[in-house]
């Protein structure tokens, strides 16, 4: 039975997705590698599995629940396909979590279960993964599949929140109000809270936030600032005096089976994303204990509400300036609509700082969009910042980093930005 026709799409959208995975995830490149040879040629991968029909039967409904969900216009490439295959992976975790039986033989494979790191433990590359995987997949059948189409796809890469303390620790913001773009859980909005050890070498350290214990390492390239001009109380991070994350549909990480759901949206063989996305967690549960101003989550149809929603989001009377970011998300939408986005956030951020003679900081920590800007590494984001002081403003580009924040390859930009604080003193 030849491939449908249909299918070569997926099967480039889900191979460029493994390339980006690969050295971060081996359990999700596996689990993508083996879509794209079903995909690529489901005969004879059903008859080196021992079930060619079963091999279709998937297939067609990995390609069903693909079609069902494309990005906002068609106009963003491989990225169409990232959403749903991302809850496809979380609703699969999902079941492996729950001990169902069904996906028994998979349990091995996932670091985030007890068989996973014990003896019993086994590599995603031996040559029984796709027999385990097909079996798990055709047992589970159409549950898995609702359950994907159903899912939430939910932030749970709790290292993208370096995306603002870096520039606000390059400009040695004092305190701000923060404000975030597609939030999801909100949980990057406590990053001052964290520890971020940005290396340029072995020796060669910038250590931001105010955790004691390692929690993200990031490898650097590029030109690095002068690391004895930072002092400690600068790289501790700003004091934040509010934050208000907006998203079309907040997650609030205390609701009854919120953590559940979180995990599974962690890729299975990320024992240690697990735990920092368990620490996150936490620190937003005790934020009023410690004393530390607690997230606030609210609905936001983005575009459309952006204007509507800052002027709700930022204090009538701010007492600092105002740091506003996204991660991620103008991704799933079309050019035009991207283009909205800015344009009112632009808008915004130049009249508040007029009004309020404060400045204003908007980062994005985005994908590169088809035909405007060649990524050096597939899937890797854009970090831009973006300045407004009074009628001033500014444009700076950090360079270009790893979505999930293990590598960034910086450009003059980060010493761009941080020779303005100099020059200002």
């Amino acid at each position: 039975m030849p491939a449908r026709p249909a299918w070569s799409r997926h099967r480039q959208n889900l191979a460029v997705q493994a390339s980006m995975v690969r050295g971060y995830s081996q359990l999700t490149a596996a689990m993508l590698n083996q879509a794209v040879q079903w995909f690529s040629d489901p005969d004879a991968a059903g008859r080196e599995l021992g079930g060619v029909e079963a091999v279709m039967e998937v297939c067609d409904r990995i390609a069903a629940l693909l079609d069902a969900d494309q990005a906002d216009g068609g106009e963003t490439g491989w990225i169409n396909d990232l959403d749903p295959a991302l809850r496809l992976n979380a609703a699969l975790h999902w079941y492996v979590l729950t001990n169902d039986p069904r996906v028994a033989e998979l349990r091995p494979y996932y670091k985030t279960v007890p068989e996973g790191e014990g003896p019993e433990a086994r590599d995603p590359r031996d040559e029984e993964f796709g027999h385990h995987l097909l079996r798990a997949v055709s047992a589970l059948g159409g549950d898995l599949f609702e359950r994907a189409a159903n899912w939430r796809a939910i932030s749970n890469e709790t290292s993208r929140g370096l995306a603002w303390l870096l520039p606000a620790v390059m400009l040695e913001v004092e305190a701000a109000h923060l404000i975030e773009f597609g939030c999801n859980a909100g949980l990057n909005l406590y990053a001052e809270q964290r520890r971020y050890d940005l290396a340029w070498g072995a020796r060669e350290r910038l250590r931001l936030g105010r955790a004691k214990r390692d929690q993200f390492l990031i490898l650097c390239s590029g030109p690095k600032p002068d690391f004895a001009s930072f002092s400690e109380e600068t790289c501790s991070g700003p004091e934040i005096l509010s934050r208000v994350g907006g998203d079309p549909e907040p997650f609030d990480p205390e609701v009854p089976g919120a953590e559940e759901r979180l995990e599974a949206s962690v890729w299975g063989d990320h024992r240690r994303r697990l735990d920092r996305l368990r620490e996150a967690v936490d620190i937003h549960e005790r934020a009023r204990e410690a004393k530390i101003a607690k997230a606030e989550l609210r609905g936001l149809d983005f575009p459309a509400e952006v204007t509507d929603f800052l002027t709700r989001a930022v204090p009538a009377t701010p007492e600092a300036p105002v740091i506003s970011y996204n991660t991620y998300v103008t991704a799933y939408l079309s050019d035009v609509h991207q283009r909205a986005a800015a344009r009112d956030i632009r808008a915004f951020a130049r009249n508040w700082s007029l009004r309020h003679k404060l400045p204003w900081m908007w980062v994005r920590f985005e994908p590169a969009r088809p035909g405007q800007h060649v990524a050096p590494h597939a899937g890797w984001c854009r970090w831009v910042v973006e300045l407004f002081n009074g009628s001033w403003s500014k444009k700076v580009e950090l360079g270009w980093t790893h979505p999930y924040l293990v590598r960034a390859e910086f450009g003059p930009g980060l010493l761009e930005l941080r020779a303005m604080l100099e020059d200002q003193s």
